[in-house]
């Protein structure tokens, strides 16, 4: 790769894991469908066996489309090492189960994604396993939850339902003091928003399911981490059997090519969206970290470098809620976001693990996909019209 300039990251996502010189001419690599590995002679076979998790030595470990797109992610994150994983999910429960033992306890936020929430309930705690959930920069009551029995600080920074950021540098002062190891979710901001891994954190995850992505058809997970924690993880994804397909790696890589301007779209349009959504009569409150009045906007501005196409927002309870949802064109009723289409969710809370507070209104998280906004807004008008019919 020749010399870059101050905007490297957009050229990087371009010219990274493309090789024509080895493919006869081709920009993209082949996918490979590889479960078995044919070794040229014993020797190779022994070098494979010695280095089975760097090497391609057997298909599920990784073969060569799995080990490009490894490479590729420590050049994007500088980071030592990184592991591919079946989903963004899969690479935080196989973490989280790397660092842990029987009689272990970690430390989540409370904001965490649903299905993390989820897995340290009920699965953790059946291998005897005890999660305590600390709140949004309360440095003093995560400092008193800390144990001898304390493993993993968990971060997910901002959270993907109201958005609430941690400060990362407090955290991971208090987790080396007390020798604890952290674990980020990175995959709102991606690592074109933020590198955790240079602010101390010592393992990064990022879905690639989202806007690495970014066209709602692919499941893949990323680990960034240094070359010691590395084996510890991988060691844990092969015996758990874990195995991401050479289709996901090649269409996560694929994303990677267009990442840059979809994102800055995605932003924009989110703007146009969030200056509509202000001026509506019917929607009370909206969690938008590029609005200079949000609680968390100032220690946004700290650490990430970009925003995203995520706004949730509160309409107040008058009418039906499907009077205002099923009205609308667009915006689709769907989980995930990141993808190229504008997405809707209607939540029943805020904070998957806190159950006993009743909405007073209805809540919603919106995805602003790459449509025209001007068709975007017309939609919303139309929800928000029939909203009002009795």
């Amino acid at each position: 790769m020749g010399r870059m300039g101050k905007n490297k990251t957009e050229s990087k996502l371009i010219k990274l894991g493309s090789d024509p010189d080895i493919h006869f001419g081709s920009l993209s690599d082949p996918i490979y469908k590889t479960s078995t590995i044919i070794f040229k002679n014993y020797d190779s076979f022994l070098r494979a066996k010695k280095n089975k998790f760097k090497l391609p030595y057997y298909g599920r470990l990784g073969n060569y489309s799995v080990k490009r797109f490894e490479q590729i992610v420590c050049k994007l994150y500088e980071s030592e090492a990184s592991i591919i994983t079946s989903s963004g999910l899969s690479a935080i429960t196989i973490t989280l189960l790397s660092f842990l033992n029987k009689g272990d306890e970690i430390l989540v936020t409370e904001n965490c994604y649903e299905p993390v929430f989820n897995f340290c309930d009920k699965e953790l705690l059946r291998f005897g396993i005890k999660t305590r959930f600390y709140k949004n920069n309360n440095i003093e009551k995560l400092i008193k939850l800390i144990n001898k029995k304390t493993r993993i600080i968990y971060i997910e920074s901002p959270g993907s339902l109201n958005f609430e950021v941690e400060d990362i540098e407090k955290i991971v002062k208090i987790a080396k003091k007390n020798k604890i190891v952290t674990i980020m979710d990175n995959t709102w901001a991606t690592f074109k928003g933020f590198n955790p891994l240079k602010w101390g954190v010592d393992v990064v995850i990022e879905s690639c399911t989202k806007y690495i992505s970014g066209h709602s058809d692919n499941f893949c997970g990323i680990i960034a981490c240094s070359n010691n924690n590395f084996k510890k993880i991988k060691k844990t994804a092969v015996r758990l059997g874990d195995y991401v397909s050479s289709d996901s790696c090649y269409t996560s890589i694929r994303g990677l090519r267009t990442l840059n301007i979809r994102l800055k779209k995605h932003q924009e349009n989110a703007n146009v969206i969030f200056e509509y959504l202000k001026k509506n009569k019917y929607v009370n409150d909206i969690f938008f970290l590029p609005d200079k009045n949000n609680t968390h906007h100032l220690l946004w501005k700290k650490y990430f470098k970009n925003a995203n196409g995520l706004i949730t927002f509160s309409i107040i309870k008058t009418n039906k809620i499907n009077k205002f949802l099923d009205s609308l064109d667009f915006f689709k009723i769907g989980f995930s976001w990141g993808g190229y289409e504008s997405l809707i969710l209607p939540l029943n809370q805020l904070k998957p693990s806190i159950n006993y507070y009743k909405n007073s209104f209805y809540w919603f998280r919106i995805h602003i996909g790459l449509e025209s906004t001007e068709d975007l807004i017309m939609d919303l008008e139309k929800g928000f019209k029939k909203y009002e019919e009795k």
